[in-house]
């Protein structure tokens, strides 16, 4: 761990850093320009030069982007050792010496072509999609699945898919595989819940699809009605219990009642949440398959380039990559890859998969209103179904 901390001191206390990529081959053209902007929070772990902490651990609210950090700077190595003619700026959001909103003011981006954001909050979200809007230039929200208060604005790109994105894509992967069946949407009261029912309600009533057979079941807080569910269910057949609330907790104690009924089959659809719970994979939930959405598939796609990205990232800081870390060498290399082949029309060729490496984007125009002439945003509508039993992955749709 010596040397992984090691590399901590010399890597994170930056506020930008300039990468410069030559090119094999002699070119007249000049580099593309991309700027980085990542949460890494270098004040509260460094003075100047200086470390300020004595704990074993660093701070938590470091980890996140110091990992899309590491992912970033893989990618520039990867690009370094093709020759691309890019030059990749990297900031830190939570910097004190400048305001986010100075920095992207600031001459320092003047003539960038793309900016990637680790956003992660709505107000970044406004600063980063107003300064692109008024650059003409496409910025790549990373991580923030959220869209709040930005209207009209082609150039604001949400790879993270939003709520109601994955709400609908549930809806729609439930009409195809379990459109015939019985449903059990299972909700507690809360804000999100009653937004999840509505929505499902709503799209029940359009005339352009088949509705969902639902019922709908409250458990509440202190799950003292959680009978009312089991009454719900069938013995002679495999039952399909939708958890309609994004709340982690709830989602596993659904779970975890469904997995007590042995003699029951269920099929347990959760939110998008649901990838975080590494309870879900313990054997006492064996009985219950477990189906939930994500835009982001890392440990099945493209096997031997993420082999090789574990290898490599033992290899320099002597632990496993997390999510954030292939976030931030696929985002940085991909779109790099398509601002150098397409560089000012980049905009209109984000869907370009030309340089995928494991996740197929698909990025399509959402206007929140059907009268407004410009797209005010895109994003990601690509999901992944995973099925999950055991801990093991039964099948990826």
């Amino acid at each position: 761990m010596r040397s992984f901390y090691r590399f901590v001191i010399l890597a994170i206390p930056i506020f930008c850093i300039a990468v410069q990529l030559h090119g094999q081959y002699y070119d007249t053209s000049k580099p593309v320009k991309v700027a980085v902007f990542i949460p890494l929070y270098a004040d509260d772990v460094f003075s100047e030069t200086s470390f300020l902490t004595d704990k074993t651990n660093l701070p938590k609210n470091v980890l996140p982007g110091l990992e899309f950090y590491n992912g970033v700077m893989m990618a520039i190595d990867s690009l370094n050792a093709e020759g691309s003619r890019a030059e990749i700026s990297i900031y830190d959001i939570k910097q004190n010496a400048k305001s986010l909103n100075t920095l992207l003011k600031s001459s320092e981006l003047n003539n960038v072509g793309l900016i990637i954001a680790a956003i992660t909050n709505t107000a970044e979200l406004k600063l980063f999609a107003d300064q692109a809007l008024i650059k003409n230039i496409p910025i790549i929200s990373a991580t923030y699945p959220n869209y709040v208060g930005v209207s009209q604005n082609p150039f604001l790109v949400v790879l993270n898919s939003s709520f109601q994105a994955h709400l609908q894509g549930l809806y729609k992967h439930m009409q195809r595989y379990y459109g015939s069946q019985n449903i059990i949407a299972v909700t507690r009261k809360g804000t999100s819940e009653t937004f999840i029912k509505s929505y499902f309600t709503a799209l029940n009533r359009s005339p352009r699809s088949v509705p969902l057979k639902l019922k709908w079941v409250t458990i509440d807080d202190a799950y003292s009605n959680i009978n009312t569910l089991k009454r719900s269910l069938d013995s002679t057949k495999n039952n399909v219990v939708f958890v309609a609330s994004p709340l982690e907790s709830f989602g596993l104690n659904i779970v975890e009642s469904l997995s007590l009924n042995e003699s029951y089959r269920t099929t347990a659809i959760g939110m998008p949440t649901w990838d975080n719970i590494k309870e879900l994979d313990k054997p006492k939930y064996r009985n219950i398959e477990i189906v939930f959405s994500t835009p982001f598939l890392y440990y099945s796609q493209n096997q031997s380039l993420s082999s090789l990205i574990n290898k490599r990232y033992k290899e320099r800081y002597y632990s496993r990559p997390s999510d954030m870390v292939f976030k931030g060498f696929e985002m940085t290399y991909h779109f790099t890859k398509l601002l150098t082949k397409h560089k000012n029309n980049l905009v209109n060729n984000l869907s370009d998969n030309s340089f995928t490496l494991f996740n197929h984007f698909m990025l399509q125009p959402i206007r929140l209103k059907s009268a407004s002439i410009k797209p005010d945003f895109l994003e990601n509508r690509k999901l992944y179904f995973i099925k999950k039993q055991g801990g093991n992955v039964k099948s990826i749709i």
